[in-house]
């Protein structure tokens, strides 16, 4: 009688942990095939090249404070564009130092409703139960890429909040990617802002550039 009992737990214990790792497989299975492809030796397709990429430049950084101040006067212009370096500059120059520790190298890059920034992460930076299984397998450095929409979330404030996150070749369900962005950006709703002046009422996001709306009322 007692050997069948331990034969019984033994077989529910099987079975739960069947039950457990079917879930978190399914849970990262995005970053278990990204992983499967890296031990093999193939890679993840890239995306198809941006119209407008850029990066972070003293001279970039210059140009978007003077959009900004004339998009700030009482009878500035109705709408300014700023660039992929310009966008990037501002971002950059904003960062929550826990942003400044945790990326390196970053750079804009601009599609249509979108924006993504693409850095170097450092992954101790972040915590590993956070990166999922692919967490063991991550150089102290790594390519990042977050993507997203923006908007203007209140008066002085626009509210980036990235739904698309990849380290290396490794995407992250969506489910933890809040939690991700609050880590690595040293934010706490998983929005990252980004300060503009307080007429800018809309703005829109393309692979030219993004342009901010003078507010109407």
């Amino acid at each position: 009688m007692t050997g069948c009992l331990k034969n019984l737990l033994a077989s529910v214990g099987c079975v739960t942990l069947l039950i457990v790792g079917g879930l978190l497989g399914y849970h990262y299975r995005a970053q278990l095939k990204g992983l499967a492809e890296s031990v093999t030796g193939h890679r993840i397709a890239a995306a198809p090249a941006a119209d407008s990429v850029g990066g972070v430049s003293e001279d970039a950084l210059k140009r978007a404070r003077r959009k900004e101040a004339a998009m700030a006067e009482r009878r500035g212009p109705a709408s300014v564009t700023l660039t992929a370096a310009e966008v990037a500059s501002l971002i950059a120059d904003g960062l929550d130092p826990v942003a400044r520790r945790a990326l390196d190298s970053l750079q804009v890059v601009l599609t249509r409703d979108r924006l993504a920034i693409e850095a170097q992460l450092v992954t101790a930076s972040v915590e590993r139960g956070l990166l999922g299984p692919v967490g063991f397998v991550l150089a102290p450095r790594e390519p990042l890429r977050m993507a997203g929409p923006a908007a203007v979330a209140a008066p002085g404030r626009v509210a980036w909040k990235p739904d698309d996150v990849v380290v290396r070749a490794f995407p992250f369900p969506r489910s933890v990617i809040p939690r991700l962005v609050n880590a690595i950006m040293g934010v706490r709703d998983g929005a990252v802002p980004i300060i503009v002046p307080e007429t800018v009422g809309d703005l829109r996001i393309r692979a030219e550039g993004v342009t901010f709306y003078r507010r109407t009322r």
